[in-house]
């Protein structure tokens, strides 16, 4: 975590002082912060990838070789779109899946990008070569970026719901729309709670992010911070168990970064599916990959759409 050593190790500052946001250049008026650098890059990271594993996913013939996704980053990025569509989105979206899977592959990329970029040693192989300060951190860590990638959701959600139901969106903030006058406080109550949890529900997103990423950056700091506050003699004792148990803590973080960027995923596809799922509305027929695989080939190509799917065959 090369911000929390750099700072730890200089004692320059506190253990929060990696991954508070720190001003690098100007920009005329705009101030330029590590994060947002962090962002930029996850942003070209991610463009960059996509475009290599599209190129390896495409069918570009006829031959049953040519439907065969080419490499391992492909295979594992494969895996990983099919998953997010067929086991997170469809049982919730059913027949709008295919409307609103595009932002949610790009929610879980974007977010995953910049919490793995966030654990990369930036500063220390190449901020010290170049001269560079404050190079690196975790954007996610952020809470002005997950605010704002919440916000992003929050009008995806209101947006799924008034283009597949109109105006008619709006009439579910009201869950008894004819009530009698003894039951209006009632019902004017449950408005009140409708719109407060319309609200909530990014601010959880937000929060519950935040909250995580920042979290295990602040436990390794407060843990190699240890080290030095014991004491020369002592520290080089505290030193080894410490340093082991960082490092199995940045396996967790690992970890950790897959799981937050799969959570908020899945809770922006649940929310959508509230607001813009039919009610009683049935699911498309999916023919199961199992199936699928023992068709032959062109058979499994007509039945099943989603070039994704084929090329996994």
């Amino acid at each position: 975590m090369s911000p929390m050593l750099a700072s730890v190790m200089t004692l320059a500052s506190g253990p929060l002082d990696h991954v508070l946001p720190h001003t690098m250049f100007w920009i005329g008026p705009v101030k330029v912060t590590n994060h947002m650098v962090m962002l930029t890059l996850a942003a070209i990271v991610l463009v960059l990838l996509m475009r290599h594993v599209a190129k390896q996913i495409a069918i570009t013939g006829d031959r049953p070789d040519d439907y065969v996704t080419k490499g391992r980053v492909a295979h594992m990025v494969e895996v990983l779109l099919i998953y997010l569509k067929e086991e997170m989105a469809r049982p919730a979206l059913g027949n709008l899946t295919e409307k609103y899977i595009g932002y949610i592959w790009t929610t879980f990329f974007f977010i995953l990008t910049c919490n793995l970029l966030g654990l990369l040693p930036l500063a220390e192989l190449f901020g010290v070569a170049f001269g560079i300060e404050h190079l690196g951190g975790t954007a996610t860590g952020n809470l002005a970026v997950t605010a704002m990638l919440a916000s992003v959701s929050f009008f995806v959600i209101i947006y799924a719901g008034i283009k597949e139901h109109g105006i008619k969106y709006f009439a579910h903030f009201a869950p008894v729309p004819f009530t009698p006058i003894g039951m209006a406080p009632i019902a004017i109550l449950l408005i009140v709670l409708e719109v407060v949890g319309m609200f909530v529900k990014p601010f959880a997103l937000c929060m519950r992010l935040f909250a995580n990423m920042l979290a295990g950056h602040m436990v390794l700091a407060a843990l190699i911070g240890l080290i030095f506050m014991t004491g020369t003699v002592a520290g080089y004792f505290i030193a080894v168990p410490v340093l082991a148990g960082s490092t199995l803590f940045m396996l967790l973080e690992v970890f950790v970064a897959f799981l937050q960027a799969f959570i908020f995923t899945f809770l922006t596809v649940l929310f959508i599916a509230q607001g813009a799922v039919h009610e009683h509305e049935p699911h498309e027929e999916h023919v199961p990959h199992d199936e699928l695989e023992d068709m032959p080939l062109h058979e499994a190509v007509e039945t099943e759409t989603d070039p994704t799917v084929v090329a996994s065959l």
